[in-house]
């Protein structure tokens, strides 16, 4: 019967859930604030017997000192190991039995989450959730397991030419600044991290001031709004941690990491923009005609079909709280490592200064209106596009305004926001591995 259940949860959460099929509008997304006075936005689907529930908090990574790097990734993974009377084994051994999906995450800005159920199990589920929330164990033979499980992965990462050249950048681009260690910490930083630096951690950032939540299934607004309180109700009404620092001035240059492999791994970029900028639709078509796909965008031209001197590359814009970046990756021999560097900054100038062709523009905004829709593939994935909603003040019209947005850019915006955000000079660029006739420079 486990087993069964478990099956049947993972193919609903495979199947494209219909209101995405359909596309929605505004009328599809309710505000829903409970009888407590807990806010989400549900997008209802009645044809699949379960409820998805997306929900962040302020605060991650950014906000733990460097020497305690590690404590909100670890905190994350104490909170489904053992809440209120049930230990770590009794906890999971629950929630596998039911077929019930609850996980949580720390990025750098935020502590995020997410609970999948059957309806038939959703009062045990929610029961779960807020144990988690309000009474974690963190039991010493459970963290000693999970501190070995990520001292493990940040090992790991360590000989992997792809995580030393993210986090080389990472910590050159942002050096001073929170954002400069990673998620995960160091073996020396984890090893630091205590209990009660995790119910520190926890007991900063889990609020209801800061809290958004999102909820997509076969739910009505009214069983929404007692889920809301019974799981978050009980959450202190406090200010959230105070906002991270703006990002430094990104250095240019090239950092050459040596590394014994036979190619060398090459990430490079600059600052972007932030969400919330009014030119984020154009700067997501102009990043698209760069690098956003190996086979038609100028990169991928230039460097894969035209020349062949890597199997990919790519260009992608994202934006933290702090600000944004543009961030791209290759690889490729060591020998061409140059030519390689020498090309994304050709493609980058030129795009910047002449801008991109009208059929690229076209492209790229035909590829972003229709692959949003194809993202939405589960009832989890709708959940946690309506947090995002919320996060940038998109509106409930995000549905149908999204792809208006979109049409909406012009040649003119094109090449203004090319100028705008395009900075060959600017890049900073990391290379793991032995480049021939390439040295560190900045």
């Amino acid at each position: 019967m486990r087993r069964i259940a478990s099956l049947f949860l993972l193919l609903v959460l495979l199947v494209p859930a219909h209101a995405a099929e359909n596309g929605g509008g505004q009328g599809d997304v309710t505000e829903v604030v409970s009888p407590g006075g807990v806010t989400a936005w549900l997008r209802q689907d009645s044809n699949i017997p379960l409820v998805a529930i997306q929900f962040r908090f302020d605060g991650g990574s950014a906000i733990v000192p460097e020497e305690k790097a590690g404590t909100a990734s670890m905190a994350a993974s104490m909170l489904t190991e053992g809440a209120g009377e049930r230990g770590p084994d009794a906890f999971r051994e629950i929630l596998a039995d039911n077929a019930i999906r609850l996980s949580f995450d720390a990025g750098r800005d935020g502590l995020s989450g997410q609970l999948v159920t059957l309806n038939e199990n959703r009062d045990l589920a929610v029961s779960l959730l807020r144990d988690a929330l309000l009474a974690p164990r963190f039991e010493e033979d459970a963290l000693k397991r999970v501190r070995a499980a990520k001292i493990k992965a940040v090992r790991a990462r360590s000989q992997q030419p792809n995580s030393i050249a993210y986090r080389e950048w990472r910590e050159k681009a942002f050096e001073g600044h929170p954002y400069a260690h990673g998620t995960l910490g160091t073996e020396k930083s984890l090893a630091r991290i205590t209990q009660q630096d995790l119910k520190a951690y926890l007991a900063d950032v889990l609020s209801r001031q800061s809290l958004i939540v999102g909820a997509a299934g076969d739910i009505k607004p009214s069983a929404l709004g007692d889920v809301l309180d019974a799981a978050f109700g009980e959450l202190p009404d406090q200010p959230p941690p105070a906002q991270t620092p703006p990002l430094p001035p990104i250095p240019a240059g090239i950092a050459v990491v040596p590394h014994p492999a036979p190619q060398s791994v090459i990430v490079f970029g600059h600052q972007g923009i932030k969400r919330t900028d009014p030119d984020w639709p154009a700067a997501m078509v102009i990043t698209q005609i760069l690098g956003g796909s190996t086979l038609t965008s100028r990169l991928g031209q230039e460097i894969r079909e035209e020349r062949g001197l890597a199997y990919g590359v790519g260009v992608s814009l994202s934006s933290y709280e702090a600000g944004g970046i543009l961030l791209g990756r290759s690889a490729t021999r060591n020998e061409a490592v140059a030519q390689t560097l020498d090309l994304i900054r050709s493609e980058w100038r030129k795009l910047a200064e002449n801008g991109p062709t009208e059929a690229e523009v076209e492209d790229a905004k035909s590829y972003l209106i229709g692959s949003f829709p194809l993202s939405l593939d589960s009832t989890r994935a709708i959940a946690s596009v309506l947090v995002q909603m919320q996060r940038y003040d998109l509106g409930r019209e995000y549905w149908n305004k999204r792809a208006e947005q979109f049409e909406a850019v012009t040649m003119e915006d094109a090449q203004r926001v090319a100028q705008k955000l395009l900075d060959a000079d600017a890049l900073l660029s990391v290379v793991v591995g032995q480049p021939e006739g390439v040295t560190t420079s900045f």
